[in-house]
């Protein structure tokens, strides 16, 4: 949770647990969560910047990234292999010894610009339309998707002051759900919604002999592990937002929710590849592409 902090100016992460305590102060930990809350680097480079062994500094970096303290925000190439931004997640701590904090809200988190369309007042507001499991549409085809969804909707709580049912199959969503404000998960084969505005979107899924991902900005078709995200009018109400999440693959649709989560400044019309940074077949990190 965040808090503000009594001048009101810098947002904090309150910590009520003694040992999450003792585990950041570690001088070492410390010293690179300073660091990063300056300038976000990847962990090579921070070791040269601190004067300090680089072993050391990836297993402080691991350790932060189980605490929650850290996050990616970007990846790049570097001499063949995948290098991980990381910066601090919060520049201020504080220390609860009473549980009045239970009173305070979360309105002070910083909402990502992509997704402020969704939220009315710290509150979110949106349907979140995912493709059914069972077969349907015109390839009787099975969403395998879904589960991912659940990352994003864990990721969204943390933003929300109160949680409510949100999440409707697209064979369940009627024309009322639509008018609002809407995020749609899947791709125009697994995700009825999504095949029904996919064709006017200005980075979209081409089904045929071979599926790609389709940008018009840039004439470019991508195949390998790509997902793409639109940052939209919602076309059956145009005072509300939509917000298009969908993978040439299911990995592609992981990359593209890993990329929302990760705070990343999405400009609304993206396409991101999936990475697996440690080779156990796994989609965890990302990349823009544009």
């Amino acid at each position: 949770m965040r808090i503000v902090s009594k001048a009101g100016e810098m947002p904090a992460r309150l910590i009520r647990e003694p040992r999450e305590l003792q585990k950041l102060l570690d001088p070492t930990r410390w010293k690179i969560l300073k660091e990063l809350a300056k300038e976000p680097d990847y962990p090579s480079r921070l070791a040269e910047r601190i004067g300090m062994d680089e072993q050391k500094v990836y297993y402080h970096i691991n350790q932060l990234r189980r605490l929650g303290a850290i996050t990616v925000v970007k990846t790049e190439e570097k001499q063949g292999a995948v290098a991980r931004y990381y910066k601090a997640k919060d520049k201020a701590y504080a220390i609860a010894l009473v549980d009045e904090w239970r009173k305070l809200t979360k309105k002070h988190v910083d909402i990502p610009s992509l997704l402020a369309p969704f939220f009315s007042d710290g509150v979110f507001d949106a349907k979140i339309i995912v493709g059914s499991p069972d077969p349907h549409g015109p390839h009787h085809a099975r969403a395998r998707d879904t589960h991912f969804v659940s990352d994003l909707c864990l990721y969204l709580g943390t933003l929300s002051t109160s949680v409510k049912p949100s999440v409707l199959l697209d064979t369940d969503t009627r024309q009322n759900d639509l008018e609002g404000n809407i995020i749609v998960v899947g791709g125009p084969v697994t995700n009825m919604i999504t095949a029904r505005i996919n064709d006017e979107l200005p980075i979209r899924i081409e089904t045929g002999d071979v599926w790609t991902i389709y940008s018009e900005k840039t004439g470019e078709r991508y195949h390998e592990h790509n997902g793409l995200i639109v940052l939209t009018k919602n076309p059956w109400n145009e005072n509300k937002h939509m917000l298009v999440v969908a993978g040439r693959s299911r990995a592609g649709t992981r990359a593209a929710i890993l990329a929302i989560m990760s705070g990343t400044d999405l400009k609304g019309e993206n396409v991101v590849e999936g990475l697996d940074t440690d080779g156990d077949g796994v989609i965890d990190s990302f990349k823009v592409l544009e």
